[in-house]
């Protein structure tokens, strides 16, 4: 972590090899990541995911999951209007985004 506003809820973390990202907590069940890139962060993304057992939602793209029997615990919305892929490291989850 390289900064930290409490009034927003806004951290701007900063991996080893310089990546960034802005991470805003705008509610117990909703964490966004701005203006990410960078193995390191897709990385800190990955690890974010299973500690908190989430599912990564891409606006316009895939939803993300770790186990493929989440799939059935998704809301129909997006479990059958945009791609499902499980993806469980850092370079899975690039890949699942570039891909979409």
């Amino acid at each position: 972590m390289v900064a930290r506003d409490p009034r927003t809820d806004f951290l701007y973390v900063r991996t080893a090899e310089n990546e960034e990202a802005g991470v805003y907590f705008s509610s117990p069940d909703n964490i966004t990541f701005n203006r990410f890139g960078g193995g390191g962060i897709m990385d800190l993304l990955a690890v974010l995911l299973r500690r908190l057992d989430a599912v990564l939602v891409v606006p316009g793209g895939p939803t993300m999951i770790r186990r493929d029997e989440d799939r059935d615990l998704l809301p129909a919305a997006l479990r059958d209007e945009w791609p499902v892929v499980v993806a469980r490291t850092g370079a899975e989850i690039d890949r699942a985004i570039r891909a979409s």
